[in-house]
């Protein structure tokens, strides 16, 4: 009898496994629940003993079963995504925040993305989403300096997760546009002996056109790629960013070049002025952020959302100067 019994209460492998796991529990009931309760009803039926220890042992195993795999039901699983959401949307607020109460949904779309990874918590942002969001307010950046400086490296931790950016394809098709549609016309000739000339705002060929007297000096400025910097690579591509409604940036080795085609000029000096250029450029956007005047000068003459693009770019071009993508160097030049 307790052999047929204990077959029809039978069940899967994974009950095999679990007795194991929990013997000595199982001992415990035995002894001290299943005991007192059969001599219970011995006591008050003259059922056969072991038949009706069978049937308790089967119960508890159920009970187990239903224990064990309520955690992995639907309603269960749904929960623990709604914390994972949770925890990437913390993880998104440490490096964005909406400029109202409520996230645009395409960013619940992403953290949403970010949760059904069981494997991961890489929360991925288009790079042209976010940066068309900062210009129209939709979004700001908590730190924007520092936290673009990680986004366009490997990205901001917290809370258990990565943010980090994506540069589209559209980034590498604007770039090749604007190396179609040229550099702007070069300017006069200068004259303006011994004073500073930015070179991001001219074309190389701009060298030829500089006279100065013999003995004089007078001192470039410009930004440049590093030299580690491959091309056409997704860092090359952060690089062009900031330039892209300008002139691009040379190389510091096409300037040099350049210098040593031109006769008439000589290199006297060349120092590195990245760091000290990208604290100039965190000023400026503070200022324009923060000064009531000069925000409103700004926005007058950029409208508001060509404010925000400005600020926004002051602090791109300084996060790849820290990072080290872009130098800005000084040159003075000597007329021969």
């Amino acid at each position: 009898m307790s052999i047929h019994v204990l077959h029809v209460f039978s069940l899967p492998e994974q009950f095999g496994r679990l007795y194991d796991a929990y013997f000595q529990y199982f001992q415990q009931i035995r002894f001290l629940l299943i005991g007192r309760t059969i001599d219970f009803i011995k006591s008050h039926d003259p059922w056969n003993c072991k038949t009706l220890e069978s049937i308790l042992i089967a119960i508890i195993l159920v009970l187990l079963f239903v224990i064990r795999f309520w955690t992995t039901s639907p309603s269960c699983l749904l929960k623990k995504d709604s914390k994972r959401a949770r925890t990437a949307l913390q993880a998104l607020q440490t490096v964005i925040v909406p400029s109202c109460s409520l996230w645009p949904a395409r960013y619940i779309k992403l953290v949403k993305h970010t949760s059904n990874h069981r494997t991961g918590s890489r929360i991925v942002v288009p790079l042209a989403m976010l940066l068309q969001d900062v210009c129209d307010g939709v979004i700001e950046l908590r730190d924007p300096l520092y936290d673009l400086e990680d986004l366009i490296d490997q990205g901001v931790r917290a809370y258990g997760c990565s943010v980090s950016l994506k540069v589209e394809w559209k980034w590498w098709v604007e770039w090749l546009d604007r190396m179609l549609r040229g550099d702007v016309s070069a300017p006069p000739p200068s004259t303006d002996y011994g004073t500073i000339i930015d070179l991001n705002n001219h074309p190389l060929t701009h060298l030829a056109t500089i006279q100065l007297p013999q003995g004089s000096r007078t001192t470039l400025e410009f930004t440049s790629l590093s030299n580690h910097i491959p091309f056409l690579s997704t860092k090359h591509i952060f690089c062009v960013i900031p330039f892209l409604a300008h002139r691009l940036p040379h190389r510091l080795s096409d300037v040099l070049a350049t210098i040593n085609d031109t006769p008439q000029l000589k290199l006297s000096t060349l120092t590195n002025t990245s760091a000290v250029y990208a604290d100039a450029l965190a000023a400026l956007s503070t200022k324009i952020t923060y000064d009531p005047v000069a925000r409103q000068q700004c926005a007058d003459a950029l409208s508001v959302e060509g404010w925000r693009k400005r600020r926004l770019m002051l602090e791109f071009e300084a996060a790849l100067m820290l990072r080290g993508w872009l130098e800005r160097w000084n040159v003075v030049l000597e007329a021969r």
